[in-house]
């Protein structure tokens, strides 16, 4: 039965969130890749289902995905160390707090952290972690929701930090003004999601919520001869990624 229940997952992996698919597919178009006889290692700063960590670790490149959650990472070690059998000296996930990075005493070429400080309070004591663990010259990339998205800007914040969006997001400015002072140089910016995959997606999560998972499944299928229509660069993207890089110190 537990063999069926992986597969099952891995069939419909990464679920059914229509934003976090497009940022499997679209994410990793910018992350390094390790050449031959060449060793890159990658952490990925709140690693979530483990698909943007799977995706580095297919470039070649030695990846840890931490999580503050002991469920995600043990879903993650089942489903990638253990169904899918990767040796865990390529491709790890671990329990720790972010603002504990330092604890794992290596430097990476690359940081991972998609759709996670928008949760975080201390956002700038963050990502002076993330930069204190890359290399010089090493890469943030860095996504979260925009800021000036109107479903974004009119959500309700979790005022407490017990898990919900503390603020509605970033836009580049305040990117810039949360990055910049800390020695990140902003490489490139790239927008994420349009109107038709946030209409459809927002249908989806309500679904989900009141727990008609089968409704909201066929609701996916049903969105999908319709993405096509949105930009690959829409005007008021549901989410901002930018590529960031360690300026010497």
């Amino acid at each position: 039965m537990t063999a069926w229940r992986e597969r099952i997952k891995w069939w419909l992996f990464p679920g059914l969130n229509l934003h976090a698919r497009l940022r499997m597919k679209t994410l990793p178009r910018f992350f390094g890749e390790s050449g031959a006889g060449e060793e890159r290692w990658v952490l990925d700063a709140g690693c979530g289902n483990g698909m943007l960590t799977y995706q580095s670790y297919l470039k070649g490149n030695r990846v840890i995905g931490v999580s503050i959650k002991e469920q995600e990472v043990e879903r993650c070690r089942k489903l990638f160390n253990g169904f899918l059998g990767i040796p865990e000296d390529r491709l790890s996930f671990r329990v720790l707090n972010l603002y504990e990075v330092g604890t794992l005493n290596r430097a990476f070429d690359e940081i991972i952290c998609s759709e996670v400080i928008e949760h975080i309070r201390r956002d700038t004591e963050i990502c002076r972690s993330l930069w204190n663990a890359l290399k010089p010259g090493g890469v943030l990339h860095l996504c979260a929701p925009n800021a000036d998205h109107p479903d974004n800007a009119s959500a309700a914040l979790d005022t407490q930090e017990t898990g919900g969006h503390v603020r509605p997001g970033y836009t580049m400015d305040t990117y810039k003004a949360l990055l910049e002072p800390l020695g990140f140089r902003i490489a490139g910016c790239t927008g994420i999601g349009g109107p038709v995959r946030q209409s459809f997606n927002r249908r989806i999560i309500l679904l989900q919520e009141a727990r008609h998972p089968w409704m909201a499944a066929l609701l996916g299928v049903a969105a999908l001869p319709f993405l096509w229509i949105d930009s690959a660069d829409p005007k008021i993207p549901f989410s901002l990624y930018i590529r960031t890089v360690k300026e010497s110190s």
